[in-house]
């Protein structure tokens, strides 16, 4: 179906609370998926179907994709909502875009753009739209805005070459390890989409620090004024964990400059060694007191290119 002119509609509205904030001081991005999944219950039930995560739904949705831009920071007590609508319906599948807004300066926050799967809750087989959601959505679908495209990772990226044995052959670095708890899932016991992107970006903690120690040591301005921060994710979903899953998480450097650093995290199985799903993330270093992007000199990117795993894809 091709998209028209309707405008995004509200589905979401609230406020940043202090404990969704980490150490730089601004919301955390898993809670930014968390209220665009909350928008994206509501976008189906205005339009027509209601309660997909409902624990007695026959059917239920599933994130296959997200693509997520962090445009401005939301602080502690910001008011927050957020706008969404259909971009494309297919048989089993829907795309949705949506935009979060800083609601006291009306600025956009954050764009997502997300592929669904309609599905059986209890064994995930594919099951097609009914016709009065075919209908209603159908007719109401809208355009991409320009500042949701992507502009530093793949389009359309795949999980598929990611395994512990690549993982191992690329010495990528182990960042994070775990088991799935269940107030981590959802009612069908899969993960749920924030809590992979909150255990991804926990992980990767564990270079994002040292690159920020690096790029500070070599700045010469001592003091605590390197921060980090996400300018975007791609997050794709392979099969998430299941609820008592165990998973690791490998991650690398795939390419860096002086503005933007990239970064490939996989979340495996590490006794059958297959992929859960796999994200890349698009971060900066971040002045801390100047609230905007610190270039990273040349002395650092010098010793920085020996992390780069030049060989590394999605």
């Amino acid at each position: 179906m091709t998209a028209g002119f309707f405008e995004l509609r509200d589905v979401w509205r609230g406020g940043v609370a202090t404990w969704e904030c980490d150490e730089m001081g601004h919301m955390n991005t898993r809670f930014y998926m968390a209220r665009c999944m909350e928008g994206v219950a509501m976008l189906f039930g205005l339009a027509g179907l209601p309660r997909l995560f409902a624990p007695d739904t026959a059917t239920t949705l599933t994130v296959a994709s997200m693509h997520i831009r962090f445009l401005r920071e939301l602080r502690a007590a910001a008011c927050v909502h957020v706008s969404a609508g259909f971009t494309a319906i297919g048989g089993d599948s829907a795309s949705i875009v949506a935009v979060m807004y800083n609601s006291q300066t009306g600025e956009q926050a954050a764009t997502f753009r997300i592929e669904i799967r309609y599905a059986a809750s209890d064994d995930g087989t594919a099951r097609p739209w009914p016709a009065h959601f075919m209908e209603r959505a159908g007719g109401q679908l809208v355009e991409v805005p320009a500042i949701a495209l992507p502009r530093g990772v793949s389009d359309a990226p795949s999980a598929t070459s990611a395994s512990l044995w690549r993982a191992d052959a690329l010495n990528l670095v182990s960042v994070g390890m775990g088991a799935v708890d269940t107030a981590g899932c959802d009612r069908f016991g899969q993960m749920l989409p924030h809590a992979f992107v909150g255990a991804m970006a926990d992980g990767v903690r564990n270079i994002i620090t040292p690159l920020r120690q690096l790029a500070e040591r070599h700045s010469g301005r001592p003091g605590p004024h390197f921060g980090s921060a996400a300018l975007e994710f791609q997050v794709v979903n392979s099969g998430w964990p299941r609820a008592g899953d165990c998973y690791e998480i490998r991650a690398g450097i795939e390419r860096a400059d002086a503005r933007t650093q990239s970064l490939i995290n996989w979340m495996l199985d590490p006794f059958t060694g297959r992929s859960f799903g796999a994200m890349q993330v698009i971060a900066i270093c971040f002045d801390l007191e100047a609230r905007k992007l610190m270039p990273i000199s040349a002395a650092a990117l010098e010793e920085l290119d020996g992390w780069v795993v030049p060989t590394l894809a999605l």
